[in-house]
């Protein structure tokens, strides 16, 4: 079967495959953006809100979404955590109907793929709808919070956000698999941003930790002198790149605009807290790594610099006029001014203690600031709910946080959640845990009435997502009983997340088509931070149509759930459940039931073929909902 075959499937097949254009219809039909010129700097900023996220996940849900169960609609919701009462109250004063609980068989593949990115086994589903137990919601959760699958979905998140790219050198890697194993014995997470900001090494790789300022250093600059001046990269570029990243991830500030300029006259209409801040204000929270010296090591064999660095704390300083003699004041920012910088806290102006380093103050400071603690349930929730309290999660306004203008979704919760979070010593798995627990996350996707994007700042629906690149490729990999072919450092891998980077695929073995396919659902290089946007695309629905990656694992002759099922004693209507059970976690519906039966009808091998193509190419198997 050609990877053109899709061209003679099966009318009704093909209608139900290509369905995904129906989720994103929405997105080609949008009004054009009226024109802007260049010296509107409100313009240049507009990247920092976080609106189109929201209303569109609001249409992808309502596009997704099943019909509302008049049987479930009508059961109480019960309350079972703080979440809930704040949820629900919220509704009931604004007097705004929200979902029922999630069925079985919607919640069991909503909470695999969240906490794993892989889709449950029909095994775990039926045992799961058959089990009667009151806890068994909370016990399967449990169990996947402790599966290896979690550490692996979670590190490569943050992988994401701290963008550790293969460019990174050997320290990204280290790091990826130090940073799941921090996850499987849930190191509190203050320690973690201790672990990242304060170490210092003769070659950096040895300490995974320090990937995080290792990969800073990526933005090089050229030769000044000779082989034997170490002063290679511009060392303030490098440090001014891991204040961005630092403030992005760890207290939810995108200070990339005053590293270029003062707020004031530019960020007024996205963000008033920046809009009143200095760009020497920038350049101070930059000093708290002013003593830190990474110097790359001349490799004669490359005629090049290795990417292992020495780094230590014998730098002399933030100085925008006197770092070393480069060709330029700054390669990847506008040239600083001369002069000196002390560093100084941006939320608060604080210094350093008498005798402290400047690095171990920084991790103090941020992670004892509330901003540090809102940032990180913020990241929690929206990668749980689909859209977070304040989107992006790098856009917080700190003059926002309350009052009639608040810039967050919930004030309320959002504060409860931090506090609740700092209660349990920073631990990740216990705020992933109380989410997962909650009604507001268990609630249905589908909505009884009619919606309103109004009610989006509720949360009266659970919102759907589309399927990160990694989790299409490790799914269609499970369920099509083909595994990806990896071999890195001498071990095989059959999934694209046990992998460390996503620059692992080219040099693991897999083909473009793999890496085509992971771009095409906004998997980012890591080089640039990772889009916030929850959208299908044309691209994604024709790949997945077309590509070589879906067309040859649903083929009989590539040995995995098709041929199993086909050689199987199984009837048809057993295989048509097990696929769509596989696929969907549920049954067929009696008509979707009639044309599968007519599609194995004519050819077994064939029809199953098509069966589970057709599958893997709905909204469906690609939508998390």
């Amino acid at each position: 079967m050609s990877v053109l075959c899709w061209l003679r499937r099966p009318s009704a097949l093909l209608v139900a495959a290509t369905s995904l254009y129906s989720a994103t219809v929405w997105t080609q039909t949008q009004p054009a953006p009226a024109p802007t010129t260049h010296d509107r700097v409100e313009a240049a900023h507009e990247g920092l809100r976080g609106d189109d996220k929201a209303r569109d996940t609001a249409r992808l849900t309502a596009a997704v979404a099943r019909p509302v169960d008049p049987a479930a609609a009508s059961r109480p919701v019960p309350r079972r955590n703080f979440i809930d009462t704040l949820i629900f109250d919220r509704l009931a004063a604004a007097k705004v109907p929200h979902a029922p609980l999630a069925g079985d068989d919607e919640f069991v593949r909503r909470v695999y793929l969240d906490v794993t990115g892989l889709p449950p086994s029909s095994a775990d589903v039926r045992a799961f709808v058959a089990d009667r137990a009151a806890d068994k919601r909370d016990r399967l959760i449990d169990r996947l919070l402790a599966s290896d699958e979690f550490a692996e979905q979670w590190a490569w998140h943050w992988g994401d956000l701290l963008r550790m790219s293969g460019e990174a050198g050997p320290g990204a890697n280290a790091f990826h698999y130090w940073f799941k194993e921090l996850l499987k014995v849930d190191r509190p997470y203050d320690r973690f941003v201790h672990d990242v900001l304060t170490p210092s090494s003769k070659v950096h790789a040895t300490i995974p930790s320090l990937a995080v300022i290792g990969r800073s250093n990526q933005l090089k600059s050229r030769f000044v002198e000779s082989v034997d001046d170490y002063r290679i990269s511009n060392r303030l570029d490098h440090i001014d790149a891991l204040n961005i990243d630092v403030s992005r991830v760890f207290l939810g500030l995108n200070t990339s605009c005053i590293s270029c300029h003062d707020g004031e006259y530019h960020l007024e209409d996205v963000n008033k807290y920046l809009a009143e801040r200095k760009r020497d204000e920038f350049f101070a929270m930059s000093a708290f790594f002013g003593t830190t010296r990474l110097i790359g090591n001349w490799n004669d064999k490359s005629r090049n610099v290795d990417r292992d660095l020495h780094v230590d704390d014998l730098g002399s300083g933030y100085d925008g006029g006197d770092d070393a003699p480069f060709l330029t004041l700054a390669e990847s920012q506008f040239p600083r001014p001369k002069g000196s910088h002390e560093p100084a806290f941006i939320l608060t102006g604080e210094k350093p203690r008498a005798g402290e380093a400047p690095r171990a103050a920084l991790a103090r400071m941020i992670t004892a600031h509330p901003q540090f603690a809102r940032a990180t349930v913020n990241l929690l929730w929206g990668r749980l709910m689909s859209v977070g309290f304040v989107e992006p999660h790098d856009a917080f306004d700190m003059l926002r946080l309350s009052g009639t203008e608040a810039q967050p979704s919930n004030v309320e919760l959002l504060e409860a959640m931090a506090a609740d979070f700092t209660k349990s010593g920073f631990r990740l798995k216990h705020t992933i845990r109380t989410i997962l627990q909650s009604s507001a996350y268990q609630l249905s996707s589908s909505f009884p009435g009619t919606w309103k994007d109004d009610y989006l700042p509720l949360y009266p629906r659970h919102y759907a997502r589309v399927l990160t690149g990694p989790e299409v490729l490790d799914s269609l990999a499970v369920v099509t009983g083909v595994p990806l072919k990896f071999t890195l450092g001498g071990e095989t891998m059959t999934r694209v997340k046990q992998l460390a980077t996503p620059g692992d695929i080219g040099r693991a073995g897999e083909s473009m088509a793999v890496d085509a396919m992971l771009q095409s659902f906004f998997q980012s290089n890591r080089r640039t931070p990772p889009q916030s946007g929850n959208r299908p695309s044309t691209l994604q629905a024709l790949l997945m149509m077309k590509s070589n990656v879906v067309n040859d694992r649903v083929l009989a002759s590539a040995q995995g759930t098709v041929a199993t099922l086909v050689g199987s004693t199984r009837t048809d209507d057993e295989i048509i459940d097990e696929l769509y059970m596989s696929t969907s976690a549920r049954t067929p519906s009696p008509a979707e039931r009639a044309v599968a039966r007519r599609t194995l009808a004519g050819n077994r091998s064939r029809g199953t073929e098509d069966l589970l193509w057709a599958l893997v190419n709905s909204p469906e198997f690609l939508v998390n909902r």
